[in-house]
């Protein structure tokens, strides 16, 4: 595994002036076929624009939303479909019990006989047409509506996309943060062993007692426990990573250098009116709405008059394949449904009370986005805020181990001081990577919150 520098730790210096002819010959052994190893490694570094491009091509749920548009743009071609004519063909069979005969009378009303109306086995192939040429506008405002649910899919498919890279980025910097963690971890272990190797030469020496031994042995016990807690944390987080973006990363991609430093976001003024712009969920409501009052109006419609249009042109004969008799025909035709017991009506109504109902949810996602943005806000700040203190907490903790280490080994300080000032440091180290994820995953929260994408926090 790839060891990450922190920003609180300091280099090793040695002296080189006698090493000097062996470093140039690694120089020239080692770093040039290093330089195209690196680069090799260097692909395959997961960078957060990297992981946020898999999870488009791999997670299930993108796939989900895909499908889901694709069913609305189906159910918008069916309304549409009410808009263009009918054409369709039939073949039919009829057999009558008798001979469909006619009788025939003269003018002064004697009879003649019978004349044939028609076929006792009737073959007959048709082409018809079909046209509705008006429907009170039942047809106009159900497509209508199927417009704007398109509409509303495709926002419900943004927020989700929004939800599905905001997962990602905060698995990618909660793994970022595991594994500096796991670093700081590996450090408390290297000190302890440190410690114990001077108060293990001590005791043997006769300067300090047993119980001193006893007391750093534990505490190397104690920070072999913390690093085997924060490598299992590291493998969780890649885990989580993985379910997040849809496929198999471990072994495949290695993260990049720990993150040491952010820039500052600068937020507009009018951070509300922002969030009310890019917020899908409002886009959602607001079609959602306007196609219910479009459902309310085509309900009232199908109560309306219809006029539909119909021509069929046709053979029949009593054999088949009829070719006998050649005739064609066209209908025009108006219906009025005067009573429907109310269900026309009562559909209408039903609709109008959904859009009124939609308008009160739009408020209340309204005060709910202000809520978010407030926490967010104030997260981001603290976050903020934290980072400054723990920098410095870092370097006065640094400082005090520094010096408890160094009376220690003067005699004149005790092994307890030693061992409270390395927990002091530690605990600021692992405050100071708290405080520096917690600054990005609360930036991705306000950026959600405002319906943006999380990616553009690196941007």
């Amino acid at each position: 595994m790839k060891k990450h520098s922190l920003p609180w730790q300091t280099p090793f210096f040695f002296n080189t002036r006698k090493c000097i002819p062996i470093l140039a010959l690694c120089s020239f052994i080692v770093l040039f076929p290093g330089h195209q190893a690196g680069s090799a490694a260097e692909s395959h570094t997961l960078t957060i624009d990297m992981a946020l491009d898999l999870a488009s091509e791999n997670n299930p749920i993108i796939s989900v939303l895909s499908e889901q548009v694709k069913q609305s743009e189906e159910q918008l071609r069916q309304a549409r479909a009410s808009l263009y004519p009918t054409v369709g063909t039939e073949l039919i069979y009829q057999k009558s019990g008798e001979e469909p005969l006619l009788p025939v009378y003269s003018a002064e009303g004697s009879y003649l006989g019978n004349a044939r109306n028609g076929f006792k086995d009737t073959y007959q192939a048709a082409i018809n047409f079909t046209y509705l040429l008006y429907s009170g506008g039942a047809v106009k405002n159900n497509v209508h509506a199927r417009e704007l649910a398109l509409d509303s899919v495709h926002a419900r498919a943004d927020r989700s996309r929004q939800s599905v890279d905001n997962g990602v980025y905060s698995a990618y910097y909660d793994l970022q943060r595991a594994k500096a963690r796991q670093e700081v971890a590996e450090e408390a272990l290297s000190l302890a062993r440190e410690h114990m190797r001077e108060v293990t030469l001590f005791h043997e020496n006769g300067i300090v007692a047993k119980n001193e031994v006893l007391r750093v042995q534990i505490e190397v016990s104690n920070s072999e426990l913390e690093r085997i807690k924060a490598i299992n944390s590291v493998e969780v987080a890649w885990s989580a990573l993985e379910r997040a973006v849809g496929v198999t990363l471990r072994g495949n991609y290695e993260l990049p250098e720990g993150i040491v430093t952010m820039n500052d976001l600068e937020l507009p003024e009018n951070i509300q009116e922002i969030a009310f712009e890019n917020r899908p969920e409002l886009r959602v409501l607001e079609k959602s709405r306007l196609s219910a009052l479009a459902l309310s109006r085509a309900a009232l419609g199908e109560r309306g008059p219809k006029v539909v249009f119909r021509g069929e042109t046709y053979v029949a004969d009593e054999k088949f394949f009829p070719d006998m008799q050649d005739d064609w025909k066209i209908t025009i035709a108006a219906t009025w449904d005067l009573y429907d017991g109310g269900a026309s009506r009562a559909r209408s109504r039903e609709a109008r009370a959904a859009a009124a109902e939609l308008l009160y949810r739009v408020e209340d996602l309204k005060k709910q986005i202000g809520l978010e943005i407030s926490t967010a806000l104030l997260n981001l700040r603290s976050s903020g805020q934290r980072v400054s203190v723990a920098r410095d907490q870092v370097n006065s903790a640094q400082e005090d181990y520094r010096m408890a280490l160094r009376r220690y080994r003067a005699r004149v300080g005790t092994n307890l001081d030693v061992l409270d000032s390395r927990v002091a440091l530690i605990n600021a180290r692992n405050q100071l990577v708290d405080s520096l994820y917690d600054v990005f995953q609360s930036r991705a929260d306000l950026l959600f919150a405002l319906g943006i994408d999380s990616y553009n926090v690196e941007h």
